[in-house]
């Protein structure tokens, strides 16, 4: 396989696909910015066109797996898998989430082969940033010293981290068990408790169309499967029923819930959110996790608070089943003030 010919790999927001001589001029830009070359270990500062051609060289020549990041049609960095995990953003890219993005792209496609072993990585230990993206792809440290910083042209501390594949699928596997619920990813067999879920009772609570069809309900599904992104939704098992669901998306990152009403008042949904919170916060290198309610609806806050959610402020909303905006409360968990009877990994 010639390296023009690398898979291009696909996800929500990137399409990662083979580095062409064309990309010389945004490679140079992104690389060129100090703030990004100095976590390199060999990029060296200053890079110009003639280390470019050079890399391509090498890479084209050797048959790297090493992909170029696009995102809005624009190269914004690379990812890589050139004797260990690597990845670099342009600055203006970083803060979104897509370095994680990329890179456990890349980490998927170098799973998806039954013979391929461990994935080795590792960061300086002043990268924190890269820490925990490592982290929440389940890499885990197997050892510290120096790893040479080529545009620093010294030595600097540094910790080297391998992902096993019983670590990933693990992470993959997103099932969490309390004392009376299961939270697992949802499948197409769920579509019609979905739709039975989508009651004026519940739709007038959350962004749920209430009394939605099977098709409607099977799309919804499918649309929430648990793929590794935020962006999904857990369904919540009572008794070998599904109940409810439970799911994270957007930036930042914004929890909400359902739970059928009948069940309403019996701390179900108190047992099930800090238990998908700390999954949330152990897969994804994120601060904090938002979320709102209705002032009408004060259940959900007080759920809400006893997961540890902080009162933020006030905003106003709207929901398919309420025919003006109405009040809403919103809130926050930080990751260093999560309040739990489980750890985060």
């Amino acid at each position: 396989m010639s390296y023009a010919a690398l898979p291009v790999l696909r996800t929500p927001r990137l399409t990662l696909r083979p580095l062409e001589l064309t990309d010389s001029d945004a490679v140079v830009a992104g690389i060129g910015n100090y703030d990004v070359s100095r976590w390199l270990g060999r990029v060296p500062y200053p890079y110009g066109p003639r280390d470019y051609d050079e890399f391509f060289t090498r890479i084209s020549d050797q048959q790297k797996m090493i992909w170029g990041i696009i995102n809005d049609g624009a190269l914004i960095g690379a990812v890589g898998l050139d004797e260990e995990l690597g990845y670099w953003l342009a600055r203006p890219a970083w803060g979104q989430g897509l370095g994680f993005e990329a890179a456990h792209g890349a980490v998927a496609h170098w799973f998806s082969k039954t013979r391929r072993g461990d994935l080795p990585s590792g960061y300086f230990d002043e990268n924190d940033r890269s820490r925990r993206v490592l982290s929440a792809l389940g890499f885990r440290p197997v050892g510290t010293g120096p790893r040479y910083a080529k545009s620093l042209a010294q030595e600097v501390s540094g910790t080297d981290v391998a992902l096993t594949r019983k670590a990933w699928r693990a992470r993959m596997d997103f099932r969490l068990r309390t004392d009376r619920l299961l939270l697992r990813p949802m499948e197409p067999g769920d579509a019609r408790a979905f739709a039975a879920l989508t009651v004026e009772k519940i739709a007038r609570n959350t962004q749920l169309e209430p009394d939605i069809s099977l098709g409607k309900a099977r799309d919804q599904v499918a649309r929430r499967a648990w793929r590794g992104y935020l962006g999904f939704s857990l369904a919540i098992e009572y008794r070998r029923r599904m109940v409810g669901f439970i799911g994270a998306g957007g930036r930042p990152a914004s929890v909400g819930y359902v739970l059928e009403p009948a069940l309403w008042g019996q701390g179900l949904m108190s047992e099930a959110l800090p238990a998908f919170c700390a999954g949330v916060f152990a897969r994804f290198p994120i601060d904090r996790i938002v979320a709102d309610h209705f002032e009408d609806n004060p259940a959900s806050g007080v759920v809400l608070r006893r997961a540890g959610f902080e009162t933020t402020g006030f905003d106003s909303g709207t929901s398919p089943a309420r025919v003006e905006p109405a009040a809403l409360i919103t809130y926050a968990l930080r990751r260093e003030n999560m309040r739990l009877c489980h750890e985060i990994p």
